[in-house]
């Protein structure tokens, strides 16, 4: 049984024509398009008493799958327990403005980065400051790509604990219940430290750039542009503990654009999907968007991040380098222990091969047929999954 969206980029793929999409973008659609299928190749079991097969197919562990990554979620979210304290958590969101966007997509890699590190910078700048709360905070940032119609929308998600570890490591300052940082500082500093670098990179003439950038004159203009916007930061309601951070973490971290139940119906005939969107102009209504399947995966192919790009990273006293110790640090300074059993159960994705049989019962239900990723299961005639 396929998806709503394997179905999609399954036709897509049939009338994909040479060269459409990226090399990178291309495997994204095929790896969508055979994700559990017999040619994704997997495993075959049979019962020896009533003939019974089972068939289990490889998922295609492509991070953009939306069909595989709820093992993946579920792994990480694992890891990150230990990383939570007692404290208050607060989400923080960095927006861009819209005029970036097409400098973004021709320099994803270079801008991705200067968003983390901007961003990144500003919390730690300002956090340090003592007027605000005179120590290192500990937070995670997250990036996505899209709005809820798909469309090219960067920005970060960044979970940051209320408060943080004093500069000699000797207290750890508790923030109150509201937000340490006033959002209006946060968006100055954010804009100012991400156009000081982008001004570097114009200098320097590493990026590459669009028409209408392609003179010193249009790109100062474009900047003075971008210093008098308004840059949009918020500060969403914060968490009431660790468990709904956990919670949080595992519902956005793996995510790709949409999930499989925002989308309403797809009609092969027509060749038209319908989806659920929220239009935050009207209120955050919930509407049904319809587009063609070739403009869905168009959008959805938006998102497809660079090779290797690392999407989720950890700053403050949460960064990789001696994050095992500063923890320690904070545990004995808030006399609290490391958290346990508060991971959000996650739907069981992964296939194992099970122990009796489905049909009959008996435990003479053994493999009887294997293949590695991407090499097709050839079921034995006249049987099947």
């Amino acid at each position: 049984m396929f998806s709503k969206i394997q179905k999609i980029f399954q036709s897509v793929k049939e009338r994909l024509l040479p060269q459409s999409y990226s090399l990178n973008q291309t495997k994204v659609i095929n790896a969508i398009s055979l994700c559990r299928t017999p040619q994704m190749g997997g495993f075959v079991q049979r019962c020896d008493d009533c003939g019974h097969t089972e068939a289990y197919y490889h998922s295609c562990r492509n991070r953009h799958c939306p069909i595989c990554q709820g093992s993946n979620q579920q792994k990480w979210v694992e890891k990150q327990v230990a990383n939570t304290l007692p404290l208050p958590y607060f989400h923080v969101v960095f927006t861009l403005p819209s005029e970036l966007n097409p400098l973004i997509r021709a320099n994803p890699v270079e801008l991705f980065n200067l968003l983390f590190r901007a961003a990144s910078k500003t919390l730690l700048t300002l956090a340090k400051d003592k007027n605000f709360l005179g120590a290192q905070p500990g937070f995670t940032a997250i990036l996505h790509t899209w709005g809820s119609n798909l469309q090219f929308h960067p920005h970060l998600h960044c979970i940051v604990a209320g408060g943080g570890l004093s500069i000699d490591h000797k207290r750890f300052v508790v923030c109150k219940d509201s937000f340490f940082l006033p959002i209006k500082a946060i968006s100055a500093v954010f804009r100012g430290k991400f156009l000081d670098e982008l001004k570097t990179f114009f200098v320097k003439s590493t990026l590459h750039l669009p028409e209408n950038l392609n003179t010193i004159a249009k790109r100062q203009q474009f900047l003075d542009n971008l210093y008098a916007t308004k840059w949009v930061c918020y500060c969403k309601k914060p968490f009431r503990d660790a468990s709904d951070v956990i919670r949080y973490l595992g519902r956005y971290t793996h995510r790709v654009a949409i999930s499989e139940g925002r989308i309403v119906s797809y009609n092969p005939d027509t060749r038209m999907v319908r989806f659920k969107w929220k239009d935050y102009k009207s209120h955050n209504a919930i509407k049904i968007m319809e587009l063609s399947d070739d403009e869905f995966v168009r959008r959805f192919l938006l998102h497809v991040l660079p090779t290797g790009f690392m999407k989720i990273r950890h700053y403050g006293f949460l960064g990789n380098n001696g994050r095992d110790k500063r923890l320690e640090t904070c545990r004995k300074l808030l006399n609290a222990i490391v958290p346990k059993g508060i991971i959000p159960s996650f739907p069981k994705r992964t296939q194992e091969p099970l122990l009796c049989c489905p049909c009959c019962g008996s435990c003479s239900f053994g493999p009887v047929f294997s293949s590695a990723r991407y090499q097709p299961v050839l079921l034995p005639t006249g049987t099947g999954p």
